[in-house]
């Protein structure tokens, strides 16, 4: 099997104004790469901590050539008025069209949010975070402009890639506090109009969170799903937030109970298919020692007795970095991009590792 070799350590887009997390990349059909994320102002002259939860952040895009060089500033996805942006997710679709994903948060004072909710965040002990619909949006240009955002009319948040289908439908899945499970949102307009799907129940005391979509050359469809402990105590043998993985074989309509797999990390697992078929996994390692890793498995996901973990780099300063997304170059050679900090400035960027296959 495949492993990934880590060439060299590369800073994609860093600005010591804001904070920049939660990548999602793609490779356009002719061969440019494009790279969606969020951004917020850095708060640190008035609060002690990063929050992810800002009125003020923003899904921004940047591009790239080649994946090495990227352009000095990215333009604005989608900024709204009232709410923070999470999350931007990218999918490149058969037809051209970029199709994106995001969430948005509401901050409130918490005297207007006296009547406490599910998922209510709070902000620095001064502030509720209220989560939002999510929503979907689309390119014809390959980034330069984007329609406007529809609502996904279903419960729940985004961190995770979609799925087209053969028919030209798209499969999207969300997750959300207030449920333990996933949920399946199916569109056959690009997002004009949407419908529920399908539901992969949790399992085993854990609940499903950023489930990630992928579908394999026989057309079979895989979520990996990050899990959250919330009965289940951790144990040297199985730490905390393993990974799970649910499968369908009828267009996403029914699908098997969730198994766990052994990699772990409380952080979302992205799928990528290589040009060899096989399936390149990758994720924010967030147990010590902080870092991003990789398993490369076959095309089926079947085989995962014979997938080994690779280290890509261990340097993280804590727990709070990760969020991959990879995209194979023209040249061969991987990048796997993610948000990641030093330790001379707190600052978070988008940062990427550049791999070989060996």
């Amino acid at each position: 099997m495949q492993r990934l070799e880590p060439i060299e350590h590369i800073v994609i887009y860093k600005d010591m104004k804001y904070n920049s997390f939660f990548p999602s990349v793609v490779k356009r059909p002719d061969g440019r790469i494009v790279l969606g994320f969020r951004q917020a102002p850095d708060r640190r002259r008035n609060e002690e901590k990063i929050s992810h939860i800002d009125p003020s952040s923003r899904a921004m895009i940047i591009a790239s050539g080649d994946g090495i060089s990227w352009e000095p500033e990215p333009n604005v996805l989608y900024d709204d008025y009232f709410c923070g942006v999470q999350d931007p997710c990218l999918n490149q679709l058969r037809d051209g069209t970029l199709f994106a994903t995001f969430f948005m948060w509401k901050v409130l004072e918490q005297e207007d949010a006296a009547e406490k909710r599910i998922g209510d965040k709070n902000i620095f002990g001064k502030w509720i975070g209220r989560r939002k619909n999510a929503h979907s949006i689309r390119s014809t240009d390959g980034g330069q402009t984007w329609d406007r955002p529809i609502p996904i009319p279903i419960d729940g948040a985004i961190r995770g890639n979609s799925v087209e289908l053969d028919d030209g439908a798209i499969l999207t899945p969300l997750y959300s506090p207030e449920s333990t499970n996933v949920h399946i949102a199916r569109t056959e307009d690009k997002g004009s109009t949407w419908t529920a799907h399908a539901v992969i129940e949790s399992c085993d005391g854990y609940t499903f969170e950023e489930p990630n979509l992928f579908r394999t050359p026989s057309g079979k469809l895989v979520a990996f799903i990050r899990t959250r402990n919330v009965s289940v105590q951790p144990t040297k043998e199985i730490p905390r937030s393993p990974l799970y993985t649910s499968e369908s074989t009828d267009g996403g309509r029914t699908w098997s109970r969730p198994v766990m797999r052994p990699f772990y990390s409380p952080s979302p697992f992205h799928a990528l298919t290589l040009d060899s078929g096989n399936l390149l996994l990758t994720y924010g390692y967030r147990n010590s020692p902080f870092g991003i890793r990789a398993v490369v498995l076959d095309a089926e996901c079947e085989r995962w007795d014979e997938a080994q973990e690779t280290v890509l780099r261990e340097d993280g300063l804590s727990l709070d970095i990760g969020y991959t997304s990879a995209v194979q170059l023209n040249d061969g050679r991987v990048l796997v991009t993610y948000y990641y900090y030093d330790d001379s400035d707190v600052c978070r960027y988008i940062a990427g590792t550049v791999c070989r296959l060996v």
